[in-house]
């Protein structure tokens, strides 16, 4: 080891202390002296992403003790956006809570290095934001997806879940039927194997090179991917001897591949809020990386239909060839020295990629949709932006004008769906649930799901300060920014009001007059209650969600 390590102490109480403490602990001299390696994972039996991840971590551990480092397991927080209640309000502020997490726990300890586990919509970000901020060598390892559930003859998943409300509603199945599919839908570990938004990260974390190659779309229940988490074991302390840091591997042109992937695969829309804070971690800061969403969305079509984009699941992916067959196909975009912390860049990995069934991964030529999954729309309605995925959005909606029906939580609107109050032709906005006023950009995903099942899907759109899932499906537009409580426009929209958009324009617009706009604004009362404990104090260090909404002692 040519270079000196952190966790290298000079003779000291301090050094004397923490060597007596550690030999405690059962570690001897020669342990002490190797690199210390953290493997963190974010294990929890009441979340089917994290519940195999002890397994895996054990499988690092091995990895780690043979490529000649000692290894020492941590943990942090993990939710699960499908379990957690009282509207989510703490799944994303728990992103940024994570990524401090791993900064305590691996600065005030000193470790040289670290193995992350996870594999959730916000865990995963919240270690690459970790990884990116600490910029000492660190590799993930993604747990893999689920495996598709099967209810009456068909393959399911927990897109069904949402939908299968609706259509009970509407009485177009049963409530037996509604049961039978949540039943089946989640058969075991892992994540929900579509392309909601914790596949999407997983994926986005292989693209920036962070995991070891094939990763993202291995399945949960694979012996591969115990391999994948030995292998990662070993290779974090190759990463050490070449002193490669996070910052080394997590680039503007690695994220570049990753926004890039994000549009031919149709990710998640709230990739738009954490590639971002990945990036801000990084210290990217003249990189514009909203703009580079629809800089890759004018050259890169849709090339996969994974749901809720197509009939295909995660597994189908996986089968076709994977990421690198995937970059394959538009070669001639990728930044293919952008280093992998397999030690080869992405070019030399790509051009080893095989493209095995044509149907599920398509070429340039034979796009899905000619459209890039991802929009960036703008407008008075949205001076900082506003983010659709327009990939799941029918073409009858690609533009729309209508009245607005307002609300502001998405229990409301529910109910005006129920009730008759939300009819075809309207614009639904739900507001007040963006990263301040939610708090924590809240999601909308009740709203959307029951909207999918029902009478009314295809025939209403959405436009929120919130967010939904990655699953979601139709015309959902949302991070609008500045959000209601900022005081954004959003805060003034009445009943009525007609709105418009144009996704191929990439424009939001509240048909108001300007100076109507601003006198309401001017005597608008927001009402904002801070939240005691951890929510408040997300909601006054919150920034801007189309900058990560990453947490500063100055927002």
């Amino acid at each position: 080891m040519n270079q000196k390590l952190r966790s290298e102490v000079p003779f000291s109480v301090e050094w004397a202390e923490r060597r007596s403490l550690l030999k405690g602990l059962g570690k001897s001299d020669e342990e002490l002296g190797r690199p210390q390696i953290a493997i963190i994972d974010s294990y929890s039996d009441i979340n089917n992403g994290h519940i195999h991840l002890r397994e895996l971590a054990a499988e690092v551990e091995k990895g780690v003790k043979e490529a000649g480092g000692t290894p020492y397991h941590l943990s942090t927080i993990g939710l699960c956006d499908g379990i957690a209640l009282t509207g989510a309000k703490y799944i994303l502020p728990s992103r940024d809570l994570i990524c401090n997490e791993v900064e305590v726990q691996v600065e005030a300890y000193k470790l040289d290095a670290m193995v992350l586990l996870a594999t959730c919509d916000k865990i995963v970000p919240a270690y690459l934001m970790a990884a990116a901020r600490l910029d000492i060598p660190a590799i993930l390892v993604t747990g893999g997806y689920m495996v598709a559930g099967e209810y009456d003859g068909r393959r399911i998943s927990f897109v069904d879940v949402g939908k299968s409300v609706g259509k009970v509603g509407s009485g177009e199945i049963t409530m037996e039927e509604c049961m039978g599919i949540i039943d089946h839908a989640c058969p075991g570990p892992g994540a929900c194997p579509m392309m909601g938004t914790a596949n999407t990260m997983c994926i986005v974390a292989e693209a920036m090179g962070m995991t070891l190659p094939g990763n993202s779309t291995t399945c949960a229940r694979s012996g591969e991917l115990k391999k994948i988490a030995y292998e990662a074991g070993k290779q974090i302390m190759k990463l050490v001897e070449c002193n490669i840091t996070a910052r080394k591997i997590i680039t503007e042109d690695s994220v570049e591949n990753a926004v890039m992937a994000c549009m031919a695969m149709g990710g998640s829309t709230n990739s738009l809020m954490h590639i971002p804070a990945v990036a801000t971690e990084a210290e990217l800061k003249d990189f514009d990386c909203i703009g580079s969403f629809d800089r890759a969305g004018e050259k890169i079509p849709l090339l996969m239909a994974v749901s809720p984009n197509g009939p295909y699941v995660m597994e189908d992916f996986d089968r076709a060839g994977g990421l690198d067959a995937l970059f394959q196909q538009f070669e001639t975009f990728v930044h293919e020295d952008a280093l992998t912390v397999s030690l080869r860049t992405r070019g030399e990995l790509v051009r080893e990629a095989v493209v095995k069934d044509r149907e599920i991964i398509r070429s340039l030529d034979d796009p899905v949709d000619a459209n890039g999954a991802l929009a960036v729309l703008r407008g008075n309605l949205a001076r900082d932006g506003a983010v659709v995925k327009m990939s799941a959005v029918p073409q009858e909606l690609m533009a729309f004008r209508g009245p607005a029906r307002v609300y502001d939580s998405s229990a409301g609107a529910i109910a005006g769906l129920r009730n008759g109050e939300v009819r075809a032709g309207d614009i639904v906005v739900i507001r007040m649930q963006g990263a301040k006023g939610g708090p924590g950009v809240v999601t909308t995903f009740g709203f959307t799901s029951e909207l999918a099942g029902s009478p009314l899907n295809g025939k209403v759109a959405l436009v929120t300060d919130g967010r939904f899932s990655g699953a979601t499906e139709g015309a959902c537009i949302g991070y609008v920014s500045p959000e209601a409580a900022a005081p954004g426009p959003l805060l003034i929209v009445e009943n009525g009001d007609i709105i418009s958009y144009d996704i191929d324009r990439r424009t939001l617009t509240l048909e108001v007059d300007e100076s109507v706009i601003e006198e309401r604004l001017s005597r608008a009362a927001l009402k904002l209650e801070y939240d005691r404990g951890w929510m408040g104090i997300y909601q006054k260090t919150v920034g801007s969600i189309l900058k990560g909404g990453v947490l500063s002692a100055g927002n």
